[in-house]
């Protein structure tokens, strides 16, 4: 069915699609290329229309962190926008987090006018010249699953119809449309629109026989062992995977999580790294899970079984990925769990008695690791400055069902935080730093009734434009927490250097040039800047009573809050 609107120009008509297909904001940081853009809001707001709902974000790095974040959150994409190449340039980390971590973005950037004269948007200042691309998707066509430039008012309804439809077809990801200001500013009058778009997705089901296949090594294996990084990007998987457990008994490593994939209580759950089990595990069932071990470091052994499954189970996209799979499943994870769990509790030959006794072995296992968790914290709970382990610990005191947790600092939370499906956003495996303050700004936005905590290293924090991202929280009324685990270094820079020359001058000398802070920064003053409240907090004892107060903050205050973590430095 078409619906007919009234669109004074292309920049109207544009907005008015954008709101029949459910987009609930326009995250957008703004340039000379959105005069169309602006006087479409504008106009729309006199109209009484309110979605989608614009909003001016600072930078281009919160503003993609902050689509990702209301993705992540709701399932739902949104619009963001930014000026030509320059805002381009600003955004790629961002894009390159987003298509990795398949996070869907209906991404445009304008154009730099292409007319020097006779045309409403031609160009009219100097910045026209020098700013224009020969190739302005070329800045992120790796990244983004699709490109294109609006080239005609007629293309417009196609155009972002298949935008949407590449965006959200597996595997998900950001898409980039360029929206010149000539075709922006073209007047438009009456238009038509589908009311749905004609753009069905594909569903990827898993072959039925390597199902069968699949289920079958499982059942004979004497020590199956699961290892996934992302199948809690849907929280439905997370009980499917537990549904898994309990049917066949294998143990479950979360490695390099993205999300919180299998609950840390869970008998089966054997901690997040794989390597310690390798020597027992017969078959393997990578599932949604780019890099399972590192060869380098610890591999399984070569008479192991391994089974990958997910979407793009081969990761395609990588480069290079030599990991093995004697058996691969392509479809969602979520079907993919289902049918295995169904054939497997539907097998006659299926040996139970085997699998309690493997189940009761898992939790003794289980215990043990949990133990040294605990012990873990325990044996810093004295230290200051203050160790990690000991701060996460604490955090977890105060985490509830209503908390969501954006994690983008490694040394944190996973081993000492209990939460649930849906409730922990981990780092992304790209490696881009600074998408976390965003990303927890975002999710904020789609469900302010829970509270959102951001914990993040001091570098990633810094690189997340604080400014801008503490900026937003209170124009916008964002309150969230932000925690950062202070330890004056890249330490992920000194690890390494570490492991590749253990007996090396740097070790010798504890001398690691371009991986230092220098001085402890008063980062709490920041968030003090924009009316948040801030604390620095140096000694364990400080650590709970601080979360009580900067919660109190955001939750009844309903203001922002900074935690300025002094951690020792590694």
């Amino acid at each position: 069915m078409k619906v007919k609107y009234n669109a004074e120009t292309v920049g109207h008509a544009y907005l008015e699609l954008l709101s029949m297909r459910g987009i609930d904001y326009f995250f957008g940081n703004a340039g000379t290329d959105f005069a169309s853009i602006v006087e479409a809001f504008a106009h729309r707001k006199v109209e009484g229309k309110e979605r989608p709902q614009p909003m001016a974000i600072p930078h281009e790095i919160p503003l993609v962190g902050m689509a990702q974040g209301y993705y992540l959150v709701t399932g739902k994409p949104q619009a963001a926008m930014v000026h030509v190449n320059v805002g381009t340039a600003n955004s790629l980390g961002g894009l390159m987090t987003a298509r990795h971590a398949r996070i869907p973005i209906l991404f445009s950037a304008g154009r730099t006018p292409v007319t020097e004269d006779g045309e409403l948007g031609s160009r009219t200042g100097q910045i026209h010249w020098p700013q224009e691309s020969f190739d302005q998707g070329g800045l992120v066509r790796e990244y983004v699953k699709w490109d294109y430039e609006l080239r005609m008012p007629s293309q417009l309804e196609t155009v972002v119809d298949r935008a949407i439809a590449m965006a959200m077809s597996e595997p998900r990801g950001p898409v980039y449309l360029s929206l010149p200001r000539e075709v922006m500013v073209t007047p438009m009058g009456e238009v038509e629109f589908e009311e749905e778009p004609r753009q069905n997705l594909p569903t990827f089901h898993p072959d039925p026989s390597k199902i069968q296949e699949a289920a079958d090594l499982l059942a004979k294996a004497e020590f199956p062992l699961v290892i996934t990084s992302s199948i809690g990007r849907s929280p439905a998987a997370v009980q499917l995977l537990i549904d898994l457990a309990e049917a066949l008994g294998p143990g479950v490593v979360p490695f390099c999580a993205e999300f919180m994939n299998f609950p840390v209580d869970h008998a089966c759950h054997l901690g997040f790294m794989p390597g310690p089990y390798f020597d027992k595990a017969d078959v393997i069932l990578v599932i949604d899970c780019d890099v399972p071990w590192f060869p380098k470091m610890f591999k399984p052994k070569d008479s192991t079984v391994v089974i990958q499954a997910g979407i793009d189970p081969l990761y395609s996209r990588y480069p290079i990925r030599s990991f093995p799979s004697d058996l691969t499943l392509q479809g969602d994870p979520t079907l993919v769990l289902s049918q295995l769990t169904e054939v497997i509790k539907n097998d006659s030959n299926l040996d139970r008695d085997k699998i309690k006794q493997r189940k009761d072995e898992l939790g003794e296992i289980h215990d043990t690791v949990r133990k040294e968790w605990q012990d873990m914290a325990m044996k810093v709970a004295q230290d200051a400055p203050l160790d990690p382990n000991w701060v996460s610990h604490q955090l977890n005191a105060v985490l509830d069902e209503d908390t969501l947790v954006v994690n983008e600092y490694h040394n944190a939370v996973p081993e000492q935080c209990q939460l649930s499906p849906g409730n922990y956003f981990g780092p992304p495996h790209v490696g881009y730093l600074g998408w976390g303050l965003g990303a927890a700004l975002g999710a904020k936005l789609a469900l302010p009734e829970k509270t959102v905590i951001a914990t993040v290293g001091d570098g990633s924090y810094m690189f997340s434009v604080p400014s801008a991202c503490h900026s937003v929280s209170k124009f916008y009324e964002l309150p969230i927490l932000t925690i950062v685990y202070n330890n004056r270094c890249w330490n992920a820079v000194k690890r390494v250097t570490k492991l590749i020359y253990p007996d090396g001058t740097a070790v010798k000398e504890n001398e690691f040039p371009l991986s230092d802070l220098g001085p402890t920064a008063d980062y709490e003053k920041i968030c003090e800047a924009f009316g948040g409240y801030g604390e620095k907090v140096e000694t364990p004892d400080q650590v709970g009573p601080a979360l009580e107060r900067a919660l109190h903050a955001v939750k009844h205050e309903k203001r922002q809050a900074l935690l300025n973590m002094v951690c020792k430095i590694p």
